[in-house]
């Protein structure tokens, strides 16, 4: 067995729910009216998984702009050095997309039942023409758009096209960056450095304490993947259907593993959206045709594929030998997948109206917001029903689970703290617009953005 990789434990007694009934598939493109529910989902046997053959791996091709400046930054005052080994992780704050390479970090110190908003930042707009001539406004932070802090610092990109850099304890900006199109995806902090991918096909390297591009790498397509640092090296999926290995240092390109970018895929919705989970070796991705892939971290190799039946934006968490994955259209279905015994189907739930919030699991339990607007808390190791929370509408945003609650929001204008033991509310807050983004714990604060345009930090 694999050691958990959880970094905490919520110990907590779990609530038997009896679920009836199956709830019918959801189309491609759902509305954000919240459905009636009588009934919940039922837990079905495990299927055969399905192991593919081997893709070939490309040598790597010059996509690197020339770097501005190399080696590790020096750091001093107020942001501290980098203590922290050769992985992006760590205990005391949040530096990637759901906190480790394996995604099951989700925030540090506690929170008050009633926080209070201690400070907000009006970010900017973006608009434009689409290919058909319509005009579209878009402001705040995108899906998944989780922050990042080291520090007194937050770091966080926007839809607007540019990337900030924020005091955390006044909201001061300390600096922005603006060189291409929206982040919508998380960052990653390592090393002094931040890590972000962009709609403009591309990945950039910032140094954390001023901004400056260090470098900057052709992905092909969009990045809505969220970079990983994991033992040195950098691992994130594009739109272009290629996960790639990256040097952090440098920019350049390790392997990429061509996984296609899926059988009628409409543009910026294809490829991988998903954010690569690394533990033991092993990267796992989800992406657009149906798949959770397992491949090997050092040299590219494919080791094993897993159907998920449908799009997979869900990022995979990894517990134990559990990787659990879910998708939001073709067979909306939450699974737990067995990775020692090749990603053979562990269990499986489902929601008719699928999913693109990332799961949270600690302990015996998942947590898990679906695009019918229901939180749902289920057993970790059989995927029953523990308890549900209806939310006014769909819920986008991966939950993070600190101090026994559960802090999330929603497409409705509120952002919700509940009793992560009984599903009960504590606290919510109008916000004013979506929540797509993932909210970000550290310090006994939340920092999250919504689509009214406002960065927001509560304790």
């Amino acid at each position: 067995m694999r050691g958990d990789l959880s970094r905490r434990r919520f110990a907590s007694g779990v609530l038997q729910a009896a679920a009836a009934g199956v709830l019918p598939s959801c189309g491609r493109e759902p509305s954000d009216a919240r459905p009636q529910r009588e009934d919940l989902p039922s837990v079905e046997p495990a299927a055969a998984v399905e192991v593919a053959p081997p893709s070939s791996i490309v040598p790597a091709t010059p996509a690197t702009t020339p770097i501005t400046h190399a080696g590790p930054p020096e750091l001093d005052g107020d942001f501290p050095d980098w203590t922290l080994g050769d992985a992006s992780a760590s205990t005391h704050t949040m530096l990637m997309f759901r906190g480790n390479p394996s995604h099951s970090f989700y925030g540090a110190g506690t929170l008050a039942e009633q926080p209070e908003l201690l400070w907000r930042k009006r970010l900017g707009d973006h608009s434009g023409t689409r290919a058909d001539g319509t005009t579209f406004r878009w402001a705040g932070t995108g899906w998944t758009g989780q922050p990042v802090r080291w520090g007194s610092r937050i770091y966080v990109g926007a839809v607007d096209t540019k990337f900030y850099c924020f005091d955390a304890n006044t909201g001061a900006q300390e600096w922005s960056f603006d060189d291409g199109g929206m982040y919508k995806s998380s960052c990653c902090f390592y090393a002094g450095r931040v890590y972000v991918g962009n709609v403009d096909n591309r990945i950039r390297c910032l140094d954390a304490r001023d901004g400056t591009l260090v470098w900057s790498y052709n992905t092909g397509r969009d990045c809505d993947s969220s970079p990983c640092v994991s033992g040195g090296r950098l691992y994130i999926g594009g739109e272009d259907g290629k996960l790639k290995c990256l040097d952090p240092a440098t920019g350049s390109l390790h392997w990429e593993l061509p996984l296609g970018e899926g059988i009628g895929a409409p543009r910026g919705s294809g490829g991988i959206e998903s954010s690569p989970a690394v533990a033991d070796g092993e990267v796992y991705v989800g992406h657009y045709d149906g798949y959770l892939i397992c491949v090997d971290a050092n040299t590219g190799a494919q080791r094993w594929r897993a159907s998920t039946g449908g799009d997979t934006d869900v990022s995979p968490v990894v517990i134990g030998d559990l990787v659990y994955v879910a998708t939001e259209t073709g067979s909306p279905f939450l699974r737990a997948f067995d990775r020692s015994k090749g990603g053979a189907l562990v269990w499986e739930f489902q929601s008719w109206r699928g999913f693109w919030s990332t799961p949270a699991v600690l302990g015996d339990r998942l947590y898990i917001g679906g695009h019918d607007g229901v939180m749902y808390c289920l057993a970790a190791d059989s995927g029953a029903v523990i308890w549900t929370f209806a939310a006014q509408a769909s819920i986008w945003c991966s939950p993070v689970l600190v101090d026994g609650k559960l802090a999330f929001g929603s497409h409705d204008p509120f952002f919700y703290l509940l009793d992560a033991d009984t599903g009960a509310l504590l606290w919510k807050h109008e916000v004013g617009g979506r929540t797509h983004s993932t909210p970000c714990v550290v310090d006994n604060k939340i920092y999250v953005g919504s689509t009214n345009g406002y960065f927001h930090c509560f304790g």
